[in-house]
Order: C-alpha cells, then structure tokens, then sequence
C-alpha cells in the first residue's frame, strides 16, 4: 500500500496566530519607528486572504467579510494616524499634497465601518464557519479513503462509479444523512430516488447547483451505491492513486459509516476520521 497518501498542502487561514503577530509588530514598529507599515501589509493580507477563500469555495461570503475586516484595520489607522500615514508616503518617495485638517476618516466613520462589520458577521458567520468545517472534514474523508490505496495510477475519469449495494431501509440512510449534515462532515442533497452525500477539498458544497460539480456518495433508497469524485479532489494527492480502488475504498468508508450508525456507533465516525 502506499505510504505517501498525504493532500497537498494548500494556504489554510489561522486568524489568531497573525492578528497576535501582528498587534506585536505593530508595537515593534511604533517603539522603534514611529511608523505603522506593518497595518498596510496585515490589511492587505486579509484582503488577499478573503478573496482567495472565495475563489476556493466559489462564495462570497469570505470576501465580504474577511476583505472588510482588513479595509477596516486601514481604516482605524488612518482615523487615529493619519498624519504618520502620509508621512509613510513621503518616506517611499510618494508625495501627496493635503491638508491634514481635512482628513476623510474619524473615529467616528470608523465606529460606523465596526458596526457594519459586525453585523455582517453576525449575517454571515454561520455559513463562513459551515464552509470551513465541511472544507476540513472532507480532507479527512479523502485521507481515511486513501488507506487502502494502491500507488498504481488508472487515470483519472469523470464518469460515476458504481460501488455495488448495501442493505439499508429509506429511513435509515435518511437519518444518516441527517446526522452527517448535524456534524458538518457532509453537505446532503436530497433527491426524489436517493440521497448525494457531497464533500470537496475545494469549492464548498454550499455553493453547488448540481452535486456533479463536486465530489459524492449516491446512496439510492433501493441499495445502490454510486461514488463521484472530482478532477480537484482527485489532484489534491500528492500521490497519483488507482481512480477505481479510489473510489472503491470511499464507498467503503461511507458504507462503514453508515453500518456504526445503524448500530447506533456514530462517535466511531467522528474517531476514525480524526485518527
């Protein structure tokens, strides 16, 4: 089997660890400087950060809000500094000619900017938080996956595969997939004839119009089981892995997961993804 079944290492954003590095830069660089760089580059980082998080998970919401919260940082900077801010211009050689009476932000346009930011934060943030933790469960669904996995490379194919069948009743599957959703490790999509469990190392399953755009289990409700997995997905091995023994092995994962619930075992799925 193989032993490098590790994903790629992708940009994955820590909000404290920067904010804590950057209030002790900041103090640094007042102490030492008198001057306030390091409030541009950590603003412009969020800004990059939020636009890159909504690319990945094709919403909007992380630009709004992360891209708001670096304009906001600007914000509070050249409320209370603005004088030091145009002397950083003149410093790199970009010289403005303004009246530092007539200086656009206060602290009050800054507590009006505080006070849209939170309120669209409170609007928002569950849909930021579910994206995030589904983006983290899928990763461990695509390493658990991977165990099993032969290092040989079929190639790539977008054609569902089909993984057999497994016994379970229509109500079974149904609070299964109810219990998945509960636990922000799948994003179910309910159809007429059966169920799509969707996961993506990428774009977010809130996002989809159709779960072809990414990857899943199809549990139909007379025992068929169907896997899909994306292209992206697929890329984000360090390995190439056997497609088919690929999807082989995530149908067995979920028809494991789905056995601990029948038997009433759900925190073994919680352990062996964690584990």
């Amino acid at each position: 089997m193989t032993n490098n079944t590790s994903i790629k290492q992708q940009i994955n954003w820590n909000f404290w660890i920067p904010a804590v590095m950057f209030f002790l830069l900041l103090i640094i660089e007042d102490q030492a400087f008198g001057t306030y760089y390091s409030s541009w580059v950590y603003g412009l980082i969020l800004i990059l950060v939020g636009i890159l998080y909504s690319v990945r998970y094709k919403l909007y919401q992380p630009a709004l809000i992360i891209c708001l919260i670096g304009l906001t940082v600007w914000h509070y900077f050249l409320a209370t500094h603005f004088e030091a801010n145009i002397y950083m211009l003149q410093l790199l050689g970009i010289d403005i000619s303004i009246n530092l009476e007539d200086n656009p932000f206060s602290l009050f346009t800054w507590i009006i900017n505080a006070v849209v930011l939170f309120i669209l934060m409170a609007i928002t943030s569950s849909v930021l938080d579910k994206a995030f933790k589904l983006e983290k469960s899928a990763r461990r669904i695509f390493k658990t996956a991977a165990l099993t996995v032969y290092s040989v490379s079929n190639g790539f194919t977008s054609r569902p595969y089909s993984a057999g069948y497994a016994e379970y009743t229509k109500e079974q599957i149904i609070g299964f997939a109810h219990y998945l959703s509960g636990e922000i490790i799948v994003f179910p999509v309910y159809r007429e004839n059966g169920i799509y469990l969707t996961f993506s190392m990428r774009r977010s399953p809130l996002s989809i119009h159709e779960p072809s755009e990414i990857s899943y289990v199809y549990f139909d409700y007379k025992g068929k089981i169907t896997v899909h997995i994306s292209e992206t997905d697929y890329r984000r091995y360090k390995t190439e892995l056997s497609f088919d023994q690929l999807c082989e092995s995530m149908s067995d994962v979920f028809k494991r997961f789905l056995n601990y619930y029948i038997n009433n075992h759900e925190s073994r799925i919680d352990t062996e993804l964690k584990n």
